[in-house]
């Protein structure tokens, strides 16, 4: 009698199964489905994304070959051809190479716009702004004064990775450009400044002695000679001085 009360049961039970089965069984098929072709996906880029990093590491160390010797042009057209194709870590490195032989080159122009390109490359700030901070120095030098006061600004931003350095720029933009006082200013925030970066704040002290060293000296009444003081207002003559002179009655005769 038990036995059959079991053999009754695993029969519903078996039932109630294929019922489930039919009902539910589509649906746990195609979410089976899915998952084998997510983890397959997923491995398919996993293994791509090796290969094109080990690819693009073969093609960046044999343009660097080609630097060493001497090559720079054949080695530029290789970093900016692999930047087109490699992931955005060794894109950004390609093209900041290339820009850097473009300087050795002479192509000061083209070295600003592959660092700008190089900068777009980058995600992590401490690498994008320093792209960005290459060009600025290479516009410093071409004599760009606004396109660097326009770049530098964004890159001064406190608590940026080259703030202290972007500043700096700043202020020999300023002093070249002639405007003396915005270049004091500049220089004598990052030499009193704390926190400033222990160079640029050598530096800043120094181009803020050379500045005061070559204030203008203005030469006062007294003889004397003071830098920066403007000279002092002329005393009001005396009565006396103020007078014509005259000639008393009979002296002219006199001497005559």
């Amino acid at each position: 009698m038990v036995d059959f009360i079991n053999e009754v049961e695993e029969e519903l039970r078996k039932d109630k199964y294929n019922e489930l089965l039919r009902k539910y069984g589509p649906y746990i098929v195609a979410a089976i489905f899915v998952i084998v072709a997510a983890t397959g996906y997923m491995e398919y880029r996993k293994n791509k994304i090796a290969n094109t990093a080990e690819a693009a590491s073969a093609t960046y160390m044999s343009a660097g070959k080609l630097e060493e010797a001497g090559d720079l042009q054949g080695a530029i057209n290789k970093f900016v051809g692999l930047a087109k194709v490699a992931p955005d870590g060794y894109a950004g490195l390609s093209l900041s190479r290339a820009a850097g032989m473009k300087v050795q080159l002479g192509n000061l122009n083209g070295a600003v716009s592959l660092f700008d390109q190089a900068a777009e490359k980058f995600d992590k700030p401490i690498h994008k702004d320093l792209a960005s901070l290459k060009a600025v120095y290479i516009l410093l030098d071409q004599g760009r004064y606004a396109d660097v006061q326009a770049r530098a600004g964004l890159l001064a931003v406190d608590g940026a990775p080259y703030a202290d350095l972007a500043k700096e720029a700043l202020a020999h933009a300023a002093l070249k450009s002639g405007d003396i006082e915005a270049a004091r200013t500049g220089f004598a925030y990052l030499s009193n400044a704390p926190g400033v970066l222990p160079g640029v704040k050598t530096r800043a002290a120094q181009s803020l002695a050379l500045l005061n060293a070559n204030r203008p000296l203005v030469k006062l009444d007294s003889g004397a000679v003071e830098g920066d003081l403007p000279a002092p207002e002329p005393e009001a003559p005396s009565p006396e001085t103020q007078m014509p002179k005259t000639t008393q009655p009979g002296m002219q005769d006199e001497q005559e």
